[in-house]
């Protein structure tokens, strides 16, 4: 797995070099660490979230309303 949490990619099959995607991964800092009784940081979710400019998507981050489109 990539040691980047967040970082920005030029796409490879773009041949304008125009376009790019955004990768974002979450990770707990403190694993062995909880975060409620009975609930260790290991446990959170560390995914890896995709933006990518040819997928439309919208994901709701806590107060912001993100939408992702090619243009």
């Amino acid at each position: 797995m990539d040691p980047k949490l967040s970082r920005i990619e030029k796409d490879q099959t773009d041949t304008s070099g125009m376009f790019w995607r955004y990768i974002a991964r979450k990770a707990a800092t403190n694993p062995s660490g909880t975060v409620l009784p009975g609930m260790s940081c290991s446990a959170i979710d560390q995914g890896e979230y995709v933006y990518d400019w040819k997928k439309t998507r919208s994901d709701h981050i806590q107060c912001e309303f993100v939408e992702s489109s090619p243009i």
